[in-house]
């Protein structure tokens, strides 16, 4: 499918945007005063990233006012989910550039770019957390590979080094948000690799929660060995409400914050290091992180999700809501069904 003149005009219009706002990001990042904060417990932001994030959005809802709109800084809105077409941003400061468009291929600084042609796991340059590698619950032990070193925080700029072949894969086994994977995943699918869940799944986006179960990412021949090596894992999709760990379907479902809690009364947030990585058992439970109790699913979720994000690149360390329905009273041995 050949781009049309809009496909274009976008392109020279994200372009254009991503530079000025890539100088304006290092314009603060050259100063001493930046204020930063906590936008909630675990997510730290800085005015750089909110000036940034208010300049694309200014720029380019100016350029398309009909498209909407998708960011890490902004708060989602219905047209987020139904406009035809969404500009999702996240705008790291990078000396390399990277830019794409369906059926265009992808480049670096003007230049193609393709995935590597690594077809064996062993010897293989790999974005992961050590961790997962050596945790002793993995069936079959993992060959020696490389991990990259340090590792980028980033998970675009992680899938860019995959598309550009500076690695040849990168997996996380946790969730990730789609204004990271949405951009990324075209970038590395033309480089002529895969990007997908770790199941193998193609990504779904513009959902009611922007964010997938996880991520894998490789040229075609190495994602298949590296997703049949970790499809046991069990990882929910952040948008189901039923049956979390099956197969993604096409079909929409309900965001468990948006469903109806009059029976749900209790909410326990809990984590720790797992024994199993694709089990729920602990590995010790005397040092179990009790994050809290809370009385609605909305607000236990928002309290997961700060706990969760901050080992996200730590698989054996999961965070976990656990609803209380039924209530035992040692006393009586009556069961409270709650």
């Amino acid at each position: 499918m050949q781009a049309s003149e809009r496909d274009k005009e976008d392109l020279d219009i994200l372009k254009r945007v991503a530079r000025e706002a890539g100088d304006l990001a290092l314009d603060y990042f050259e100063r001493s005063d930046v204020r930063f904060w906590d936008k909630s417990k675990g997510h730290p932001v800085t005015e750089a990233d909110l000036a940034v994030n208010a300049l694309i959005r200014d720029r380019l809802m100016t350029a398309r006012p009909d498209y909407g709109w998708l960011s890490e800084e902004s708060a989602l809105s219905n047209s987020t989910r139904t406009a035809e077409r969404v500009w999702v941003i996240h705008a790291p400061v990078l000396r390399e550039f990277y830019s794409t468009h369906f059926g265009g291929g992808a480049f670096l600084n003007g230049k193609p770019i393709h995935v590597t042609g690594c077809a064996a796991e062993e010897g293989c340059r790999i974005i992961t957390n050590e961790g997962m590698l050596t945790h002793p619950a993995w069936p079959v032990p993992w060959p020696e590979m490389e991990l990259a070193k340090p590792k980028p925080n980033a998970t675009l700029l992680r899938l860019c080094w995959v598309a550009s072949g500076q690695c040849d894969a990168a997996v996380t086994l946790w969730r990730k948000s789609d204004w990271d994977l949405a951009p990324a995943t075209l970038l590395v699918q033309e480089a002529g690799g895969a990007a997908t869940t770790h199941l193998g799944e193609p990504y779904l986006f513009n959902r009611g929660e922007p964010a997938q179960r996880s991520l894998l990412a490789a040229g075609k021949a190495l994602h298949s060995l590296l997703s049949a090596r970790v499809k046991g894992v069990r990882l929910p999709d952040p948008n189901w409400t039923v049956r979390p760990f099956d197969t993604t379907q096409t079909t929409e479902r309900q965001n468990m914050a948006e469903t109806s809690e009059a029976k749900q009364l209790l909410h326990i947030v809990i984590g720790g290091e797992l024994k199993d990585v694709t089990d729920v058992e602990f590995e010790d439970l005397s040092k179990i992180d009790f994050v809290g109790a809370f009385p609605s699913y909305k607000e236990a979720y928002d309290a997961w999700k700060g706990a969760a994000q901050r080992t996200v690149d730590n698989a054996e360390t999961r965070y976990f809501i656990l609803h209380a329905h039924k209530l035992l009273d040692p006393e009586t041995g009556d069961h409270h069904h709650v």
